[in-house]
């Protein structure tokens, strides 16, 4: 994640610690943009007004193609009215319809309008490819062994333990972890207002107590899962060199350590 970006979402996690909304699920970052550009259009359009829901509200109208219920949900989400809301909702339950991504950003839109104006409060959504759950924002982190071949029972249990008690310390949760060769992938979740960086750092500290077998260099996005034969690319391509790294928003969003402290 952009630095800038973040020092920002975070200041506002400190004024509205409350309000965030974050999508549970991953969605491709490409298609949040579309959608949020096409959000923008709609909503400024002629259909905009005095928006019918009897008329829009049929999503499985065969007479419809996709870009036309992408637009009807785009619509229903921008309508103050519970009916709307489950229109979406249960439109968004068919995890194998090719527009259940598109439902789940319309749905997270149509909440936070009716929430927002029911209690008056303002809502903020964060989106990111990861998603979330609550709160917290999911992270994909990649640790690299240090002057090891593979990860041996001892140490992989270490690692496990130490990043478990790391992150629970700090209102965050590993939700998953694997390793292969000299490479363990997690999956965590983490609220904006906790510095994640410091405690990634201070966790991998912990574990080399037990030997020195992690480098303090981390691979850490927010964009989309890696595979382990993209973690090896990404390290040999870049070969950790942290001051030539240059992030791309569709590809990893940082090599980080103890080289870049300020970096998130």
């Amino acid at each position: 994640m952009n630095s800038e970006l973040f020092d920002k979402l975070r200041e506002l996690s400190g004024l509205f610690s409350d309000k965030f909304n974050v999508i549970d699920e991953p969605i491709d970052m490409k298609l949040q943009m579309a959608y949020f550009k096409r959000s923008k259009k709609i909503k400024s359009s002629p259909a905009a007004e005095n928006i019918d829901l009897e008329k829009i509200g049929d999503l499985h109208n065969p007479d419809l193609d996709a870009e036309q219920i992408k637009d009807n949900m785009i619509l229903l989400s921008s309508v103050d009215d519970p009916k709307a809301y489950r229109i979406l909702e249960e439109f968004s339950k068919d995890m194998e319809n090719p527009l259940h991504q598109w439902a789940l950003m319309a749905l997270q839109e149509s909440k936070m309008l009716i929430e927002g104006n029911l209690l008056d409060e303002r809502q903020i959504f964060v989106s990111t490819g990861l998603g979330g759950h609550g709160n917290l924002l999911r992270y994909f982190v990649a640790l690299i062994g240090n002057n090891i071949e593979e990860f041996m029972p001892y140490q992989q249990h270490v690692v496990q333990s130490e990043f478990e008690t790391a992150l629970k310390n700090n209102r965050s949760e590993l939700e998953r972890i694997e390793f292969q060769d000299k490479y363990a992938a997690l999956t965590v979740l983490m609220p904006l207002n906790v510095p994640f960086h410091q405690i990634l750092l201070d966790a991998v500290e912990e574990c080399n107590q037990y030997g020195d077998f992690l480098q303090s260099d981390f691979l850490v996005t927010n964009v989309k899962m890696l595979s382990f034969d993209e973690i090896r690319d990404i390290v040999k391509k870049k070969q950790l060199d942290i001051d030539d790294y240059d992030i791309e928003t569709d590809s990893i969003d940082e090599i980080t350590g103890n080289e870049d402290e300020n970096a998130e």
